[in-house]
């Protein structure tokens, strides 16, 4: 037989009751802090916070703030991994141009140089984006929670 929501309440309640009179009965819940006082009842707001992280908690709902952090911070790794790779290419540019002969190294270094300006640029423009996020993120936030903007410099400093 189905038993209907409130009487399996019930019995969850019995139980958790059951298990704290054993607790106190075994000296398991003593030096704890408030032990013997009663609940308060002063303080309205103090269930309202409960029941709003056990709704958003249980719900699986994420604050925008939060998925807007993840957001800047898989664009910053984005950022910083292709400035690395770019990094890389430059040095590996230059050992080819050192092999070139010479005829085509001017060629060469003006690929690399054309390059080089079209990565700058695309570099610029997604930490345009990355700001754009963190200035929307630092609008719902606590001045506390807010991100500093990021520059090209420290983006290249960290890297």
């Amino acid at each position: 037989m189905d038993e209907g929501p409130t009487a399996r309440l019930r019995r969850v309640e019995r139980g958790i009751e059951e298990q704290l009179r054993q607790l106190a009965e075994m000296g398991e819940l003593s030096n704890v802090p408030g032990e013997g006082a009663p609940l308060s009842d002063d303080d309205p707001s103090a269930g309202d916070g409960w029941a709003a992280r056990h709704i958003a908690k249980n719900a699986n709902v994420t604050p925008e703030f939060v998925e807007l952090r993840r957001e800047i911070a898989d664009r910053r790794d984005r950022l910083v991994r292709r400035l690395r790779a770019h990094r890389s290419w430059l040095a590996d540019r230059a050992a080819l141009l050192d092999d070139l002969p010479a005829e085509r190294i001017l060629d060469a270094a003006r690929a690399t140089a054309d390059f080089d300006l079209r990565f700058d640029s695309e570099l610029r423009s997604g930490v345009g984006e990355l700001n754009a996020l963190v200035a929307q993120h630092n609008l719902k936030v606590p001045l506390g929670l807010q991100i500093p903007p990021l520059t090209l410099e420290l983006l290249r400093d960290r890297d």
